[in-house]
């Protein structure tokens, strides 16, 4: 078993996003042109997308204007190994 490396000045972070889309078809139509989600999507029947955007739609509520505000986070980490 290979013993872990020590690590030095090991530092973390939380980063925050936030962003808003005008309504769930403008979400739809963002979130399914990215790379790896696209190959997907295009693999599903009509009717299996209808299932995933119903779904989605119920997760991801409007407010009183349509508007749908997404929020994400990455944990960003930093360090040294020791030699």
């Amino acid at each position: 078993m290979t013993a872990l490396p020590k690590l030095e000045g090991v530092e973390t972070r939380k980063i925050t996003v936030q962003r808003t889309f005008a309504n769930f078809d403008d979400f739809w139509t963002t979130s399914t042109l990215s790379g790896s989600v696209r190959p997907t999507v295009a693999a599903l029947s009509p009717g299996d997308i209808e299932l995933v955007k119903s779904r989605l739609r119920a997760k991801l509520p409007a407010d009183a204007t349509s508007c749908i505000t997404y929020s994400s986070f990455a944990n960003a980490v930093k360090g040294r190994v020791l030699e």
